[in-house]
């Protein structure tokens, strides 16, 4: 079965960009969702009050209940979406398709003038409607364009026996068989434009990743360079030192060395996603012990830090360790950019997204409830220019050897590990970087 509609076939993928692409489209066409669900039951009201029928009022009722399913099961669906799940989301579309066109395509046979001129504007709309999507999945294309036709076919079989000329019969026949394969070539060709457009971004994505390899090679080439000449450099005077206290000094240089490229190959590890997670549910209140251990010594007395944490008890699946590490590096990266006397705070709360939110990556959270971890500063702001560069690893603007320039782009790494996502909002009074986290069930 060597077919495109399979292609993505197999219970170990993950089909979560597919669930993403559709809430996406659903969100940017807002005002379409509105005029629809609010449009049809309005109309079929109209159509009850013209024709006297009730069948109005089960239409609108059929495509409101679809368009309900659709949006409770596609709410219902976690981070990961196999090939099932999928399939069904799909098959809701179809029936959300079905369930609106069966009414306008009833009346586009009726001998009322008035109906056919509203059913073909209906059943227009929603084949605008359908190319308009851009849908890629070849099963939701030939399932949808399958749905369109068997209405169709359905309709010709009730008014072609009305029908002596056979002229007209194949005038009929010829166009709404045309209809259909336009609809067909109008929805493939989008699909191959799409697909072409996300082969020209992978390919982009392709060089900014051969990119980054090199800027990591020559960041790690330098920085370890550095640590390495410290190392044998301490090592190489170790034995030209008579005392024991000389001697513990510079071995203890030596081991804050040592430390330090291990701190460089985690931060590495963390960012590409190959260091072991152990993912837990924890207080999300936890981490603060932690780092109120490590900020004592790493925050200086010119600042002012405090901590809020979160006052209703909640938790988060993550690895603590990673996510300690995080912050600390959003923290650090306050306190660079926060000049003496300036204040510093890390405060945790939770938040139920419901509003289009945007996140680092170009990416929008899926709805739900999240813990959020925002960490701001009096500093000076980030510039306009470098606002979207400071995520990309191995960006810094500090001095050589005091920093990797890994901080931003591991916390965005983990946040987006667990379905979250790290944002930024920064002016010349301050920058808070919020860390949002799925609030765990």
């Amino acid at each position: 079965m060597n077919f495109d509609i399979l292609s993505h076939f197999g219970t170990g993928l993950n089909h979560r960009d597919e669930i993403d692409r559709l809430l996406l489209l659903e969100r940017g066409n807002g005002w379409d969702i509105k005029v629809r669900l609010i449009g049809v039951p309005i109309g079929s009201v109209l159509l009850f009050l013209y024709t006297q029928e009730y069948t109005a009022f089960l239409w609108s009722g059929g495509y409101v209940a679809c368009y309900a399913i659709y949006r409770i099961y596609m709410r219902s669906l976690s981070q990961f979406v196999s090939f099932g799940q999928q399939v069904i989301v799909h098959l809701l579309i179809i029936a959300m398709t079905i369930s609106f066109l069966w009414m306008p395509s009833l009346m586009l046979v009726d001998t009322d003038r008035n109906e056919v001129l509203v059913g073909a504007a209906l059943v227009g709309a929603q084949l605008v409607h359908l190319v308009h999507r851009g849908d890629t999945p070849l099963f939701l294309i030939v399932g949808t364009t399958a749905a369109v036709c068997g209405i169709m076919i359905s309709l010709l079989i009730s008014v072609l026996p009305q029908i002596t000329e056979p002229v007209a019969i194949i005038g009929i026949l010829v166009s709404w068989f045309a209809l259909i394969f336009y609809l067909a070539q109008s929805m493939l060709a989008a699909r191959t434009r799409i697909l072409a457009e996300n082969a020209a971004r992978q390919q982009a994505f392709q060089a900014q990743k051969l990119s980054a390899l090199g800027q990591l090679a020559g960041g790690i080439a330098h920085d370890f360079n550095n640590i390495l000449t410290a190392i044998s450099g301490n090592l190489e005077l170790y034995k030209e030192l008579e005392t024991e206290a000389e001697k513990d000094e510079v071995i203890t240089a030596a081991q804050h060395s040592s430390a330090r490229a291990a701190k460089i190959v985690s931060q590495i590890l963390i960012y590409a996603r190959k260091s072991p997670v152990e993912m837990q549910t924890v207080d999300a209140n936890g981490p603060l012990s932690s780092i109120a251990v490590l900020m004592a010594h790493l925050v200086p007395p010119t600042l002012q830090f405090a901590m809020t944490p979160l006052s209703t008890p909640r938790s988060v699946r993550i690895d603590p360790d990673q996510l300690v590490t995080a912050l600390m590096n959003l923290i650090l990266n306050a306190v660079d950019a926060t000049k003496p006397g300036g204040q510093i705070k890390l405060t945790v709360r939770q938040s139920d997204v419901r509003a289009e939110t945007h996140v680092v990556g170009d990416r929008i959270l899926n709805t739900g409830s999240y813990v959020i971890y925002e960490v701001s500063d009096t500093g000076s702001g980030i510039p306009d220019h470098l606002l979207k560069s400071v995520v990309d690893p191995f960006f810094t603007t500090k001095p050589v050897g005091k920093g990797t320039g890994l901080g931003l782009s591991m916390a965005v790494s983990i946040a987006d590990r667990v379905g979250g996502g790290l944002s930024i909002d920064t002016a010349t009074t301050g920058t808070v970087m919020r860390v949002f986290l799925p609030v765990a069930e």
